[in-house]
């Protein structure tokens, strides 16, 4: 595209000073490829938000994320976690009620433990907000509004120290009682308890 300048004399037009210029609109190019748009390829690991996640400051929420959290820490034991912790946040910062820490000896358990964990909190309706780490493994974080799972490799848990930097929240036991998994068997030397043989609950 140009423009072009010319003059009028007495009527007529005086070509000796047309002038020719150049536009200042850039030509596109006709044989330059349109720009391809992104298309959506990111992993997304969050599940459908449950309707709890903005209740967690009931009472019953409480409770139910504590049950659920001893669950998590039940389950990180079952495979082959260490060190499981289960701290009690709720006094300490406003934005999670309880943290549930444990060890994987590789990344590869790391990744099946937090396979497990989600598998079986989806089981019993308990959605989660998102995961981070779980390809690397070093650093698994499994988010679910009031409670979150940390699963490390021993080398990360002792770089990040949660336990450290959170030292001042209580800690849960969240083992189940001896009680509860017990009611009759065997003594201390070695005959079977009164009420014929060993069940468990």
């Amino acid at each position: 595209m140009v423009s072009i300048q010319v003059n009028w004399v007495d009527g007529m037009l005086d070509q000796n000073v047309t002038e020719i210029t150049p536009a200042l609109e850039p030509v596109p190019d006709a044989k330059a490829s349109p720009r391809p748009k992104r298309t959506g390829g990111m992993r997304i690991s969050q599940d459908e938000i449950p309707r709890h996640a903005l209740d967690r400051r009931e009472p019953r929420r409480q409770e139910t994320a504590l049950e659920r959290a001893r669950i998590c820490a039940r389950l990180a034991s079952d495979n082959r976690g260490k060190d499981v912790l289960l701290l009690d946040l709720r006094k300490t910062t406003p934005l999670v009620d309880f943290f549930v820490i444990a060890t994987a000896s590789a990344r590869r358990q790391s990744r099946s433990m937090a396979s497990e964990i989600d598998h079986e909190m989806k089981k019993i309706g308990e959605a989660k907000l998102g995961m981070e780490g779980f390809e690397d493994g070093r650093w698994t974080l499994i988010d679910y509004g009031d409670f979150v799972v940390h699963i490390f490799t021993a080398e990360d848990r002792a770089y990040y120290a949660l336990e450290e930097i959170w030292g001042d929240s209580p800690r849960i036991e969240w083992r189940e009682p001896e009680s509860d998994r017990v009611t009759a068997g065997p003594d201390a030397t070695g005959e079977t308890a009164p009420g014929g043989d060993a069940a468990t609950l």
